[in-house]
């Protein structure tokens, strides 16, 4: 029997929040992935795309990749990667990172040959690498690589059967099959689109016993034979309630493949909600947010106390998601949700809070009664008030309440909203009223400069 390791979407390089402690999140939850897979004493490994985040790779994380993929060289650990849509160039050069890697012997690059007419896989040559590689047997094991395609990708797997045939039939059936994509598959993430149907992989069945992908963020499968194992650490607050993490395989007598999902070690996230409603004034509300950060404790240090969450035995500071929501009772301009940020801080210890305002305030509400498309004008998807959305169906709507303004709301609101952000930069009274007067010309060139 062959054990193996698949896991994904490593992001490493990714600065979340602007944070240099969210950029070594990511290396860290990389670096224990591979040595847990290591623990379980793998005979090779497959990482199925995004080994980067940036498409323009800079020296600290090349390093980082480097390091990471050096632990399963010094256990003579082989690695198939995949590119993924983070990894891929914006403009094609000499050589692609991932190919550097690969030519450096530090990961075996599959990806498939569209480009000529000759065969789409190659055998790989561990004397002679190359750039990359098209297919590679490990112990049995025969992997095949498709990198990732976009929209050409349903296109590409109706290619792929023939080929892997063909490969079969000159080198010999191997024990078991594996390919390695950066694609998803249709319906597993409610209101995700973009993936690949079930149907378009449905003929490789026969020939693949294990399709190990990457792409999507969350862990799912499909069937017993195509795997998604998420990503290693959570990239928004959606994700991190996720089960994230990486797949432990092993072949079976009979060419079969068993797998098992393992959560990998990431910095814990939790949200806290909050309504402002049922709040007559400021104090009121403060002494009521307070309560509620409070009653949140216990749950938050549950999350902080599960074992994936655990650095060496020791809880992680958090990643706070605070959403604000409901119905102001008082102005909105006396709240301010710094304020309410810096009690979640101090009360929880979070590395960072994260602040969603959907919170309406008593005028805003009367305001948006009287806005020509209502909520859905200036709410986004997730239901936060947009307010400068909301400041331009203001204009807009003030705009069109004056004759002389009707037929040019829109660029009315513009400069209201030029002209307030020059008051807020604090500039020279006389350049403001030179740049009024100006635009005042161009809205209405016929008596533009009457006062």
């Amino acid at each position: 029997m062959t054990s193996f390791m698949h896991f994904a979407d490593a992001h490493i390089g990714h600065r979340q929040y602007n944070m240099k402690l969210r950029r070594d999140d990511m290396y860290m939850s990389f670096r224990t992935t591979i040595k847990e897979g290591l623990d379980e004493d793998i005979d090779f490994a497959v990482f199925s795309g995004d080994l980067f985040h940036h498409k323009k790779v800079n020296a600290r994380a090349l390093r980082d990749a480097e390091r990471g993929m050096d632990i399963f060289g010094k256990n003579d650990v082989p690695v198939a990667v995949v590119q993924g849509n983070h990894d891929s160039k914006l403009y094609k050069e000499d050589l692609t990172w991932l190919e550097y890697l690969h030519s450096k012997g530090k990961v075996i690059l599959l990806e498939a040959d569209f480009t000529e007419d000759g065969p789409i896989y190659e055998k790989h040559d561990f004397e002679e690498p190359g750039k990359s590689s098209r297919f590679v047997d490990i112990d049995g094991v025969r992997i095949f690589g498709l990198q990732y395609s976009g929209q050409r990708t349903s296109e590409r797997l109706s290619m792929i059967k023939d080929e892997i045939e063909r490969v079969n039939e000159e080198f010999g059936e191997p024990e078991s099959t594996i390919l390695m994509g950066h694609f998803g598959i249709e319906g597993h993430i409610p209101g995700m689109s973009g993936g690949i149907s079930y149907n378009d992989i449905a003929p490789l069945e026969d020939l693949v016993d294990y399709v190990a992908l990457g792409h999507l963020h969350k862990n799912y499968s499909h069937g017993d034979w195509v795997f998604n194992p998420g990503s290693l650490e959570a990239h928004d607050t959606r994700e991190a309630t996720w089960d994230l993490g990486y797949y432990i395989g092993e072949t079976t007598d009979d060419g079969n493949i068993e797998v098992e999902h393992r959560l990998s070690k990431r910095r814990p996230f939790y949200r806290i909600e909050f309504s402002v409603e049922g709040y007559d004034d400021k104090e009121e509300l403060m002494d009521g947010f307070e309560e509620k950060v409070d009653e949140e404790i216990d749950g938050l240090r549950g999350i902080q106390d599960e074992e994936h969450h655990l650095k060496r035995g020791e809880r992680r500071k958090p990643v706070l998601d605070l959403r604000l929501k409901g119905l102001l009772q008082f102005s909105r301009s006396v709240l301010d949700i710094d304020e309410l940020m810096d009690i979640v801080e101090e009360k929880t210890e979070a590395v960072k809070v994260q602040p969603s305002d959907a919170t309406e305030s008593i005028e805003t509400k009367k305001v948006i009664e009287e806005i020509e498309g209502g909520r859905d004008e200036i709410f986004d998807e997730s239901g936060q008030l947009d307010r400068q959305k909301l400041e331009n169906a203001v204009f807009q709507m003030k705009a069109e309440e004056d004759s002389r303004y009707r037929g040019k709301k829109e660029e009315v609101s513009k400069t209201l909203i030029a002209v307030k952000r020059e008051l807020l930069s604090n500039e020279p009274p006389e350049n403001i009223a030179q740049d009024i007067r100006k635009r005042r010309r161009d809205l209405f060139p016929e008596g533009g400069d009457e006062e």
